[in-house]
Protein backbone atom coordinates (compact mmCIF):
# COMPACT_ATOMS: atom_id res chain seq x y z
CA UNK A 1 0.00 0.00 0.00
CA UNK A 2 1.15 3.71 -0.99
CA UNK A 3 0.26 6.91 1.69
CA UNK A 4 0.45 9.91 0.87
CA UNK A 5 1.03 12.21 4.50
CA UNK A 6 0.69 15.67 4.31
CA UNK A 7 -2.18 18.43 4.00
CA UNK A 8 -4.95 18.48 1.45
CA UNK A 9 -4.29 22.23 1.37
CA UNK A 10 -0.62 22.02 -0.11
CA UNK A 11 -0.68 22.49 -4.00
CA UNK A 12 2.41 19.75 -4.16
CA UNK A 13 0.60 17.36 -1.71
CA UNK A 14 -2.88 17.42 -3.82
CA UNK A 15 -0.86 17.55 -6.74
CA UNK A 16 0.54 14.09 -6.06
CA UNK A 17 -2.55 12.45 -4.79
CA UNK A 18 -4.93 13.63 -7.86
CA UNK A 19 -1.82 12.10 -10.15
CA UNK A 20 -1.66 8.92 -8.91
CA UNK A 21 -5.42 8.53 -9.44
CA UNK A 22 -5.41 9.93 -12.82
CA UNK A 23 -2.25 7.48 -13.62
CA UNK A 24 -4.85 4.90 -11.29
CA UNK A 25 -2.15 3.94 -8.49
CA UNK A 26 -4.17 3.90 -5.23
CA UNK A 27 -2.76 6.23 -3.12
CA UNK A 28 -4.14 6.46 0.50
CA UNK A 29 -3.94 10.41 1.63
CA UNK A 30 -3.90 11.07 4.99
CA UNK A 31 -5.10 14.56 5.86
CA UNK A 32 -2.67 15.93 9.08
CA UNK A 33 -4.86 18.89 9.33
CA UNK A 34 -8.14 16.47 9.83
CA UNK A 35 -6.10 14.43 12.08
CA UNK A 36 -5.24 16.99 14.42
CA UNK A 37 -9.00 18.49 14.54
CA UNK A 38 -9.73 14.89 15.05
CA UNK A 39 -7.38 14.25 17.82
CA UNK A 40 -7.08 10.63 17.39
CA UNK A 41 -4.17 9.29 16.77
CA UNK A 42 -1.37 6.29 17.82
CA UNK A 43 1.72 5.76 17.10
CA UNK A 44 4.38 3.21 18.37
CA UNK A 45 7.91 3.05 18.07
CA UNK A 46 8.63 -0.36 19.12
CA UNK A 47 8.85 -4.28 18.23
CA UNK A 48 5.00 -3.73 16.67
CA UNK A 49 5.39 -0.31 14.75
CA UNK A 50 1.65 -0.36 15.42
CA UNK A 51 0.17 3.33 13.88
CA UNK A 52 -3.49 4.16 13.86
CA UNK A 53 -4.58 7.96 12.52
CA UNK A 54 -7.51 9.31 12.27
CA UNK A 55 -8.94 5.84 12.74
CA UNK A 56 -6.73 4.99 9.90
CA UNK A 57 -4.30 2.25 10.51
CA UNK A 58 -0.97 2.36 8.75
CA UNK A 59 1.10 -0.64 7.84
CA UNK A 60 4.84 0.09 9.21
CA UNK A 61 6.05 -2.03 5.72
CA UNK A 62 3.70 0.43 3.22
CA UNK A 63 5.17 2.84 0.94
CA UNK A 64 5.33 6.73 2.22
CA UNK A 65 5.11 9.64 0.28
CA UNK A 66 5.46 12.65 3.55
CA UNK A 67 5.72 16.22 3.19
CA UNK A 68 4.95 16.37 6.77
CA UNK A 69 4.41 19.85 8.35
CA UNK A 70 4.08 21.41 11.69
CA UNK A 71 1.65 24.04 11.79
CA UNK A 72 1.97 24.89 15.71
CA UNK A 73 3.01 28.42 14.99
CA UNK A 74 0.00 29.74 13.24
CA UNK A 75 -2.80 28.31 15.64
CA UNK A 76 -4.06 30.83 17.90
CA UNK A 77 -5.15 28.40 20.57
CA UNK A 78 -2.54 26.54 23.04
CA UNK A 79 -4.34 23.26 22.64
CA UNK A 80 -4.52 22.99 19.05
CA UNK A 81 -0.61 23.81 18.63
CA UNK A 82 0.22 21.50 21.27
CA UNK A 83 -1.78 18.89 19.05
CA UNK A 84 0.41 20.23 16.31
CA UNK A 85 3.62 19.24 18.07
CA UNK A 86 2.89 15.94 19.57
CA UNK A 87 1.28 14.36 16.27
CA UNK A 88 4.43 15.65 14.37
CA UNK A 89 7.21 14.83 16.97
CA UNK A 90 5.31 11.44 17.52
CA UNK A 91 4.87 10.88 13.68
CA UNK A 92 8.08 11.70 12.61
CA UNK A 93 9.54 9.50 14.95
CA UNK A 94 7.45 5.99 13.82
CA UNK A 95 8.24 7.29 9.93
CA UNK A 96 12.11 7.35 11.07
CA UNK A 97 11.78 3.76 12.17
CA UNK A 98 9.38 1.34 10.01
CA UNK A 99 10.80 -0.74 8.03
CA UNK A 100 8.42 0.57 4.76
CA UNK A 101 9.74 3.14 2.25
CA UNK A 102 9.64 6.71 3.28
CA UNK A 103 10.19 9.46 0.97
CA UNK A 104 12.08 10.85 2.70
CA UNK A 105 12.81 9.87 6.05
CA UNK A 106 12.75 13.03 8.48
CA UNK A 107 16.32 11.99 10.07
CA UNK A 108 17.88 12.62 6.41
CA UNK A 109 20.99 14.27 6.64
CA UNK A 110 20.07 17.32 4.82
CA UNK A 111 21.99 21.03 5.82
CA UNK A 112 19.79 22.76 3.47
CA UNK A 113 18.98 24.47 6.02
CA UNK A 114 21.75 26.31 6.25
CA UNK A 115 23.27 27.51 3.24
CA UNK A 116 26.60 28.15 4.28
CA UNK A 117 26.99 24.73 5.62
CA UNK A 118 25.15 23.51 2.57
CA UNK A 119 26.78 25.07 -0.12
CA UNK A 120 30.40 23.70 2.11
CA UNK A 121 29.15 19.96 1.97
CA UNK A 122 28.30 20.55 -1.86
CA UNK A 123 31.66 21.87 -2.58
CA UNK A 124 32.98 19.18 -0.72
CA UNK A 125 31.58 16.76 -2.57
CA UNK A 126 33.00 17.41 -5.51
CA UNK A 127 30.30 20.23 -7.55
CA UNK A 128 31.02 23.48 -8.57
CA UNK A 129 29.34 25.98 -5.99
CA UNK A 130 29.73 29.76 -6.55
CA UNK A 131 31.94 31.88 -4.41
CA UNK A 132 29.97 33.39 -1.03
CA UNK A 133 30.07 35.04 2.09
CA UNK A 134 28.17 34.99 5.58
CA UNK A 135 28.67 37.59 7.93
CA UNK A 136 27.45 40.81 10.10
CA UNK A 137 30.56 42.92 8.68
CA UNK A 138 29.34 45.69 6.70
CA UNK A 139 33.10 46.48 5.18
CA UNK A 140 33.33 42.52 4.29
CA UNK A 141 30.12 42.25 2.58
CA UNK A 142 30.37 45.44 0.99
CA UNK A 143 33.66 44.65 -0.56
CA UNK A 144 32.19 40.99 -1.65
CA UNK A 145 29.58 43.39 -3.34
CA UNK A 146 31.86 45.16 -4.98
CA UNK A 147 34.11 42.42 -6.49
CA UNK A 148 31.71 41.01 -9.12
CA UNK A 149 27.66 40.60 -9.82
CA UNK A 150 26.22 39.42 -6.32
CA UNK A 151 22.82 38.21 -5.13
CA UNK A 152 21.25 38.15 -1.61
CA UNK A 153 20.23 34.50 -0.95
CA UNK A 154 18.25 33.36 2.38
CA UNK A 155 20.36 32.00 4.88
CA UNK A 156 18.02 29.36 6.07
CA UNK A 157 15.18 26.71 4.26
CA UNK A 158 12.75 29.33 4.41
CA UNK A 159 11.81 30.21 0.83
CA UNK A 160 12.79 33.85 -0.37
CA UNK A 161 13.65 35.32 -3.63
CA UNK A 162 17.12 36.02 -4.95
CA UNK A 163 18.00 39.48 -6.01
CA UNK A 164 21.49 41.34 -7.49
CA UNK A 165 23.06 43.65 -4.77
CA UNK A 166 26.05 46.10 -4.99
CA UNK A 167 28.48 47.88 -2.69
CA UNK A 168 25.75 50.73 -2.67
CA UNK A 169 22.87 48.70 -1.42
CA UNK A 170 25.03 47.67 1.83
CA UNK A 171 25.86 51.81 2.37
CA UNK A 172 23.48 51.96 5.22
CA UNK A 173 24.00 48.40 6.60
CA UNK A 174 24.39 47.49 10.31
CA UNK A 175 25.89 44.50 11.84
CA UNK A 176 22.61 44.28 14.34
CA UNK A 177 20.76 44.10 11.08
CA UNK A 178 22.72 40.21 9.96
CA UNK A 179 23.86 38.34 9.34
CA UNK A 180 23.77 38.54 5.51
CA UNK A 181 24.67 35.70 2.90
CA UNK A 182 26.01 36.88 -0.62
CA UNK A 183 26.89 34.69 -3.03
CA UNK A 184 28.73 35.05 -6.79
CA UNK A 185 26.07 35.56 -9.01
CA UNK A 186 26.74 33.25 -12.17
CA UNK A 187 24.82 34.72 -15.48
CA UNK A 188 23.34 32.03 -17.85
CA UNK A 189 20.44 29.46 -17.66
CA UNK A 190 18.59 27.78 -14.77
CA UNK A 191 18.45 23.94 -14.87
CA UNK A 192 16.18 22.50 -12.19
CA UNK A 193 16.93 18.63 -11.78
CA UNK A 194 14.45 16.13 -9.95
CA UNK A 195 15.83 12.80 -8.62
CA UNK A 196 13.83 10.28 -8.23
CA UNK A 197 15.94 7.19 -6.99
CA UNK A 198 18.13 6.62 -10.14
CA UNK A 199 15.74 8.46 -12.18
CA UNK A 200 16.84 11.94 -13.43
CA UNK A 201 14.47 14.63 -14.85
CA UNK A 202 16.02 17.96 -16.40
CA UNK A 203 14.38 21.32 -17.34
CA UNK A 204 16.31 24.03 -18.77
CA UNK A 205 15.07 27.16 -18.05
CA UNK A 206 15.80 30.65 -19.86
CA UNK A 207 14.62 33.99 -18.07
CA UNK A 208 15.52 37.37 -18.04
CA UNK A 209 15.11 37.86 -14.18
CA UNK A 210 17.53 37.05 -11.46
CA UNK A 211 14.84 34.61 -9.88
CA UNK A 212 13.47 32.46 -12.44
CA UNK A 213 10.71 32.05 -10.31
CA UNK A 214 9.37 35.56 -10.83
CA UNK A 215 9.46 35.72 -14.41
CA UNK A 216 5.35 34.59 -15.55
CA UNK A 217 7.62 34.54 -19.33
CA UNK A 218 10.15 32.12 -18.43
CA UNK A 219 10.78 29.70 -21.03
CA UNK A 220 11.37 25.94 -20.11
CA UNK A 221 12.56 23.04 -22.04
CA UNK A 222 13.31 19.85 -21.00
CA UNK A 223 16.67 18.71 -21.15
CA UNK A 224 19.66 15.91 -20.18
CA UNK A 225 22.28 16.50 -17.96
CA UNK A 226 25.82 15.30 -18.81
CA UNK A 227 26.18 11.80 -17.57
CA UNK A 228 28.80 12.59 -15.44
CA UNK A 229 27.31 14.98 -13.90
CA UNK A 230 23.67 13.21 -13.54
CA UNK A 231 25.58 9.78 -12.02
CA UNK A 232 26.60 12.16 -9.84
CA UNK A 233 23.41 13.81 -8.74
CA UNK A 234 21.54 9.90 -7.87
CA UNK A 235 24.60 8.92 -6.03
CA UNK A 236 25.02 12.20 -3.97
CA UNK A 237 21.19 12.11 -3.66
CA UNK A 238 21.55 8.36 -2.08
CA UNK A 239 24.24 9.13 -0.32
CA UNK A 240 22.37 11.42 2.03
CA UNK A 241 19.56 9.17 2.82
CA UNK A 242 17.15 10.27 -0.08
CA UNK A 243 15.13 8.78 -2.66
CA UNK A 244 13.75 12.26 -3.77
CA UNK A 245 15.40 15.26 -4.02
CA UNK A 246 15.20 18.71 -6.14
CA UNK A 247 18.48 20.07 -7.74
CA UNK A 248 19.01 23.89 -8.89
CA UNK A 249 21.57 24.22 -10.93
CA UNK A 250 23.03 27.31 -13.39
CA UNK A 251 24.35 26.46 -16.63
CA UNK A 252 27.14 29.14 -17.37
CA UNK A 253 27.94 30.25 -21.40
CA UNK A 254 31.21 28.30 -21.36
CA UNK A 255 29.32 25.18 -20.27
CA UNK A 256 30.19 25.18 -16.69
CA UNK A 257 27.43 23.43 -14.33
CA UNK A 258 27.23 25.30 -10.82
CA UNK A 259 25.48 24.10 -7.88
CA UNK A 260 23.31 26.14 -5.91
CA UNK A 261 21.15 23.57 -3.74
CA UNK A 262 19.45 20.63 -3.56
CA UNK A 263 16.40 20.18 -1.66
CA UNK A 264 15.29 16.91 0.26
CA UNK A 265 11.36 17.92 0.43
CA UNK A 266 11.29 19.41 -3.14
CA UNK A 267 7.59 21.64 -3.92
CA UNK A 268 8.17 19.86 -7.46
CA UNK A 269 4.42 20.28 -8.92
CA UNK A 270 4.89 22.89 -11.05
CA UNK A 271 7.83 21.15 -13.19
CA UNK A 272 5.79 18.20 -13.25
CA UNK A 273 2.83 19.63 -14.80
CA UNK A 274 4.85 21.07 -17.55
CA UNK A 275 6.07 17.47 -17.94
CA UNK A 276 3.32 15.28 -18.46
CA UNK A 277 3.30 13.63 -14.92
CA UNK A 278 6.58 11.98 -15.49
CA UNK A 279 7.85 12.79 -12.07
CA UNK A 280 5.40 11.33 -10.55
CA UNK A 281 5.31 8.44 -12.85
CA UNK A 282 8.64 8.33 -11.21
CA UNK A 283 7.73 8.46 -7.64
CA UNK A 284 5.10 6.02 -7.89
CA UNK A 285 7.06 3.71 -9.46
CA UNK A 286 9.82 3.75 -6.47
CA UNK A 287 6.79 3.52 -4.20
CA UNK A 288 5.97 0.49 -5.53
CA UNK A 289 9.09 -0.95 -6.05
CA UNK A 290 9.02 -1.10 -9.80
CA UNK A 291 12.39 0.60 -10.22
CA UNK A 292 15.10 2.05 -7.71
Amino acid sequence: MIYAVGLNSESTFAHFVAEAEAQAVPVRAVDLRQVVESGDWQLTVGKDRSARLDGQVLDPEGSYYCRVADLAALQHDRASAQRWRWLTTALTAWLDHIPGLVVNRPSIRSDNGSKPLHELSLARAGFRVPASVTGSSPERLRAFAAAGPTIVKALSGVRATSRLVDAADLADFEPGQGPVHLQRYVPGRDVRVHVVGDRVHAEEIVSAAVDYRTDGDAGFTPCELPASLAEQVVRHTAGQGMSFAGWDFKLADDGTYWCLEVNPMPAYDWYDRRLGGTITASLLGLLRGTHS
